[in-house]
Protein backbone atom coordinates (compact mmCIF):
# COMPACT_ATOMS: atom_id res chain seq x y z
CA UNK A 1 0.00 0.00 0.00
CA UNK A 2 2.79 2.71 1.00
CA UNK A 3 4.14 2.08 -2.42
CA UNK A 4 1.07 1.73 -4.14
CA UNK A 5 0.78 5.68 -2.40
CA UNK A 6 4.47 6.46 -3.65
CA UNK A 7 2.86 5.85 -7.14
CA UNK A 8 0.68 8.81 -6.73
CA UNK A 9 2.52 11.41 -9.03
CA UNK A 10 2.63 8.99 -12.08
CA UNK A 11 -0.81 7.58 -11.86
CA UNK A 12 -2.88 9.80 -9.42
CA UNK A 13 -6.42 8.78 -9.80
CA UNK A 14 -5.49 4.91 -10.34
CA UNK A 15 -3.96 5.25 -6.92
CA UNK A 16 -6.89 7.64 -5.25
CA UNK A 17 -9.23 4.89 -6.80
CA UNK A 18 -7.58 2.24 -5.02
CA UNK A 19 -6.85 3.74 -1.94
CA UNK A 20 -10.58 4.41 -1.69
CA UNK A 21 -12.20 1.38 -2.72
CA UNK A 22 -10.25 -0.63 -0.05
CA UNK A 23 -10.39 1.77 2.90
CA UNK A 24 -13.60 3.89 2.66
CA UNK A 25 -15.92 2.48 4.23
CA UNK A 26 -13.94 2.10 7.90
CA UNK A 27 -13.60 5.98 7.60
CA UNK A 28 -17.58 6.34 6.85
CA UNK A 29 -18.79 4.50 9.77
CA UNK A 30 -15.69 6.14 12.16
CA UNK A 31 -17.07 9.11 11.74
CA UNK A 32 -20.98 8.13 11.81
CA UNK A 33 -19.73 6.51 15.08
CA UNK A 34 -18.56 10.08 16.35
CA UNK A 35 -21.68 11.58 15.55
CA UNK A 36 -21.55 12.80 12.14
CA UNK A 37 -24.81 12.68 10.30
CA UNK A 38 -24.50 10.12 7.27
CA UNK A 39 -24.16 12.55 4.17
CA UNK A 40 -21.47 14.71 6.40
CA UNK A 41 -19.96 11.26 6.72
CA UNK A 42 -19.49 10.57 3.66
CA UNK A 43 -18.27 14.35 2.63
CA UNK A 44 -15.65 13.24 5.73
CA UNK A 45 -14.00 10.41 3.98
CA UNK A 46 -14.13 12.39 0.56
CA UNK A 47 -12.06 14.68 2.33
CA UNK A 48 -9.70 12.25 4.00
CA UNK A 49 -8.76 10.29 0.83
CA UNK A 50 -8.13 13.65 -0.81
CA UNK A 51 -5.82 14.40 1.96
CA UNK A 52 -3.68 10.82 1.95
CA UNK A 53 -3.75 11.07 -1.78
CA UNK A 54 -1.81 14.57 -2.34
CA UNK A 55 1.48 14.45 -3.66
CA UNK A 56 2.67 17.20 -0.77
CA UNK A 57 1.38 15.21 2.02
CA UNK A 58 2.69 12.03 1.09
CA UNK A 59 6.24 14.14 0.96
CA UNK A 60 5.36 14.01 4.67
CA UNK A 61 4.02 11.02 5.32
CA UNK A 62 6.28 7.49 4.97
CA UNK A 63 6.21 3.92 6.26
CA UNK A 64 8.88 4.47 9.36
CA UNK A 65 5.67 6.73 10.85
CA UNK A 66 3.90 4.30 11.55
CA UNK A 67 1.21 2.26 9.77
CA UNK A 68 -1.41 2.86 6.94
CA UNK A 69 -3.94 2.57 9.94
CA UNK A 70 -2.71 5.10 11.85
CA UNK A 71 -1.78 7.41 9.26
CA UNK A 72 -5.70 7.03 7.98
CA UNK A 73 -6.74 7.95 11.68
CA UNK A 74 -5.28 10.88 12.79
CA UNK A 75 -6.19 12.40 8.89
CA UNK A 76 -9.39 11.42 9.75
CA UNK A 77 -9.43 12.45 13.46
CA UNK A 78 -8.33 15.77 12.21
CA UNK A 79 -10.72 16.25 9.13
CA UNK A 80 -13.49 15.45 11.77
CA UNK A 81 -12.24 17.97 14.16
CA UNK A 82 -12.33 20.38 11.12
CA UNK A 83 -15.94 19.48 9.91
CA UNK A 84 -17.12 20.30 13.55
CA UNK A 85 -15.63 23.96 13.86
CA UNK A 86 -16.60 24.67 10.47
CA UNK A 87 -20.58 23.69 11.34
CA UNK A 88 -20.35 25.58 14.51
CA UNK A 89 -19.47 28.62 12.82
CA UNK A 90 -22.44 27.87 10.33
CA UNK A 91 -19.88 27.42 7.19
CA UNK A 92 -21.08 23.85 6.09
CA UNK A 93 -21.52 25.45 2.38
CA UNK A 94 -18.42 27.52 2.51
CA UNK A 95 -15.78 24.97 4.38
CA UNK A 96 -12.31 26.34 3.93
CA UNK A 97 -9.53 23.72 3.21
CA UNK A 98 -7.16 23.68 6.04
CA UNK A 99 -4.02 24.05 5.00
CA UNK A 100 -1.59 20.88 4.80
CA UNK A 101 0.68 22.99 7.05
CA UNK A 102 -1.80 23.34 9.89
CA UNK A 103 -1.83 19.69 10.40
CA UNK A 104 1.43 18.24 11.74
CA UNK A 105 0.91 13.86 11.03
CA UNK A 106 2.04 12.21 14.26
CA UNK A 107 4.17 9.19 14.33
CA UNK A 108 1.46 7.03 15.74
CA UNK A 109 -1.73 8.61 15.99
CA UNK A 110 -3.00 7.61 19.66
CA UNK A 111 -4.75 4.29 19.53
CA UNK A 112 -8.46 4.20 19.12
CA UNK A 113 -10.55 1.08 19.40
CA UNK A 114 -13.26 1.76 17.67
CA UNK A 115 -11.42 2.67 14.61
CA UNK A 116 -9.46 -0.69 15.33
CA UNK A 117 -12.96 -2.79 15.27
CA UNK A 118 -14.54 -1.36 11.91
CA UNK A 119 -10.64 -1.31 10.36
CA UNK A 120 -10.68 -5.36 11.40
CA UNK A 121 -14.49 -5.75 10.12
CA UNK A 122 -13.36 -3.98 6.63
CA UNK A 123 -10.49 -6.57 6.42
CA UNK A 124 -12.66 -9.36 7.36
CA UNK A 125 -15.37 -8.83 4.99
CA UNK A 126 -13.01 -8.18 2.20
CA UNK A 127 -11.44 -11.47 2.95
CA UNK A 128 -14.48 -13.21 2.98
CA UNK A 129 -15.57 -11.43 -0.10
CA UNK A 130 -12.62 -12.48 -2.00
CA UNK A 131 -13.29 -16.14 -0.56
CA UNK A 132 -16.70 -16.57 -1.75
CA UNK A 133 -16.23 -18.20 -4.57
CA UNK A 134 -14.61 -20.68 -2.90
CA UNK A 135 -16.24 -24.46 -2.00
CA UNK A 136 -15.07 -24.50 1.20
CA UNK A 137 -16.42 -20.89 2.05
CA UNK A 138 -20.13 -21.87 2.13
CA UNK A 139 -19.69 -24.16 5.44
CA UNK A 140 -17.67 -21.45 7.20
CA UNK A 141 -19.93 -18.49 6.42
CA UNK A 142 -23.03 -20.74 7.62
CA UNK A 143 -21.02 -21.89 10.52
CA UNK A 144 -20.40 -18.27 11.73
CA UNK A 145 -24.32 -17.68 11.44
CA UNK A 146 -24.57 -19.81 14.18
CA UNK A 147 -26.00 -23.04 12.64
CA UNK A 148 -24.50 -26.50 13.91
CA UNK A 149 -22.46 -28.82 12.19
CA UNK A 150 -25.30 -31.14 12.13
CA UNK A 151 -26.98 -28.24 10.15
CA UNK A 152 -24.40 -27.37 7.82
CA UNK A 153 -24.25 -31.13 6.94
CA UNK A 154 -28.17 -30.69 5.43
CA UNK A 155 -28.36 -27.75 4.33
CA UNK A 156 -24.85 -28.33 1.81
CA UNK A 157 -26.11 -32.03 1.58
CA UNK A 158 -22.46 -33.37 2.90
CA UNK A 159 -21.20 -35.49 6.11
CA UNK A 160 -20.58 -33.94 9.17
CA UNK A 161 -16.87 -34.76 8.58
CA UNK A 162 -16.63 -32.99 5.33
CA UNK A 163 -18.08 -29.69 6.93
CA UNK A 164 -15.70 -30.00 9.77
CA UNK A 165 -13.12 -30.62 6.84
CA UNK A 166 -14.50 -27.46 4.62
CA UNK A 167 -14.51 -25.36 7.81
CA UNK A 168 -10.91 -25.96 8.84
CA UNK A 169 -9.72 -25.15 5.32
CA UNK A 170 -11.62 -22.19 4.82
CA UNK A 171 -10.44 -20.59 8.41
CA UNK A 172 -6.95 -21.50 6.99
CA UNK A 173 -7.68 -19.37 3.82
CA UNK A 174 -9.19 -16.50 5.89
CA UNK A 175 -6.69 -16.05 7.85
CA UNK A 176 -4.23 -16.41 5.03
CA UNK A 177 -5.93 -13.67 3.36
CA UNK A 178 -5.95 -11.46 6.46
CA UNK A 179 -2.82 -11.86 6.75
CA UNK A 180 -2.38 -10.57 3.17
CA UNK A 181 -4.40 -7.49 3.66
CA UNK A 182 -2.17 -6.58 6.82
CA UNK A 183 0.93 -6.99 4.65
CA UNK A 184 -0.33 -4.08 2.16
CA UNK A 185 0.58 -2.03 4.75
CA UNK A 186 3.00 -3.88 7.14
CA UNK A 187 6.23 -5.14 7.18
CA UNK A 188 7.14 -8.70 7.67
CA UNK A 189 8.40 -7.62 11.11
CA UNK A 190 5.52 -5.66 11.92
CA UNK A 191 2.94 -7.91 10.86
CA UNK A 192 3.11 -10.15 14.48
CA UNK A 193 2.34 -7.46 16.57
CA UNK A 194 -0.16 -5.48 14.13
CA UNK A 195 -2.13 -9.63 14.12
CA UNK A 196 -1.78 -9.37 17.85
CA UNK A 197 -3.28 -6.21 18.23
CA UNK A 198 -6.23 -6.88 15.93
CA UNK A 199 -7.29 -10.41 16.83
CA UNK A 200 -8.88 -9.03 19.93
CA UNK A 201 -11.78 -7.64 17.69
CA UNK A 202 -12.01 -10.96 15.23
Amino acid sequence: MWTCLLQVRSDPERVKDLVVRRYRQPVVDFARAQGIPPEDAEDVAQEVFLRVCREEFLGKADRSKGRFRNLLLAVTRHVIASHRRHALAGARDRRREVALGDFDLPAEAPPDAEFDRLWVRNLVGRAMERLRPDPHFAALELQIGGKSYKEIAAALGRSEGDVTNHVHRAKLKLKAEIERLVGEYCTAEEMPEEIGALLRYL
